[in-house]
């Protein structure tokens, strides 16, 4: 199902129209925006083959999955973005990506995301104004995606530092495996704002830039400062997370290496005992020091004597 708004001058409101009343040629009011969300292929595709779409970014649109990008060619211009649809940063389900085909009067757009209320959100929202243009909603959509992320990353400083409060007190393997699911969470996030940060650092440096073309330079500023602070956030919260990840096994690794002295100073101290009473364990017939009356007295002596001279000895090597 295709839903097409435009605004009614008559009315002074937005108006919806279906498919067949741009198939018949109807005279709309810019600007116009045509949501595919809910289209089949095949509506999709007289659309674009309506509004002369050029197939390579037809491909571009129609496609479940693509990277975040700007293409711009004739008359339109084609924005992929992608905000954070999961309510936390515990796993990564599905990115809401936004497809945004659009000229200056006309925006197409497509949302995938699973969450109603953030698809919602993303949509351009018709505001009850006649000077509404396609800039706008546009600028609305690329707020919206940015805003996906700020919430999320807002709520998730609180929770890692309690995280680090929690880890240096008591740590143990679960909390170890939140923070490595955490981190591949903002590892993949990373990367998607990069591709976002990217496209508006182009359009940002370079004065003919098409995107110039519907949006002031400061506009243009702002989107990639936006993705540039949230790109930055995320990178903290993951450098965070990596030094609470090394900091553990540091710990646990300094734990083991303490339990690992303890003991070798035992099997160190035992090992000559050891070597003592297998000597004179072996009872051979011709062995002087077994017909000794005082024989077992004193090799027990000799055996605490060699025990004590170890423990000193480590204890001036300030083994423990």
């Amino acid at each position: 199902m295709i839903t097409l708004c435009f605004f009614d001058h008559e009315s002074t409101t937005w108006q919806q129209r279906k498919l067949k009343a741009l198939s018949d040629g109807f005279q709309f009011t810019s600007p116009i925006w045509i949501d595919l969300s809910e289209a089949s292929s095949e509506e999709e595709l007289h659309v674009m083959q309506k509004l002369a779409i050029a197939p390579t970014m037809l491909e571009d649109f129609t496609r479940q999955r693509h990277p975040p990008k700007f293409e711009a060619q004739d008359d339109f211009s084609l924005l992929i973005l992608r905000g954070y649809a999961d309510p936390d940063f515990s796993e990564l389900t599905e990115s809401a990506q936004v497809n945004v085909l659009f000229s200056r009067d006309i925006l197409i757009s497509k949302i995938q995301c699973h969450d109603p209320i953030l698809a919602s959100q993303l949509q351009p929202q018709l505001a009850e104004k006649k000077n509404a243009t396609v800039s706008d909603w546009v600028k609305q959509v690329i707020l919206a995606v940015s805003a996906s992320y700020l919430g999320k990353l807002l709520i998730f400083e609180d929770e890692l530092s309690e995280l680090e409060d929690v880890m240096l007190q008591k740590g143990d393997d679960e909390l170890m495996s939140t923070m490595m699911r955490y981190r591949s969470v903002l590892r993949k996030v990373s990367r998607n704002l990069a591709y976002q940060k990217d496209i508006f650092a182009e359009a940002s440096y370079e004065e003919l830039h098409p995107m110039s073309k519907m949006f002031l330079s400061t506009d243009v500023r702002d989107f990639y400062e936006k993705f540039e602070r949230l790109h930055s956030m995320t990178d903290m919260y993951y450098d965070q997370l990596s030094d609470l990840v090394h900091g553990y096994m540091s710990t646990t690794s300094h734990q083991i290496n303490e339990r690992m002295k303890v003991l070798t100073m035992v099997s160190t101290i035992f090992i000559p005992l050891t070597f003592i009473a297998g000597i004179y364990g072996m009872n051979f017939a011709n062995m002087p020091e077994l017909m000794y009356k005082n024989g077992y007295f004193i090799a027990l002596i000799v055996m605490f004597f060699v025990g004590l001279g170890s423990l000193i000895w480590f204890k001036f090597k300030n083994w423990w």
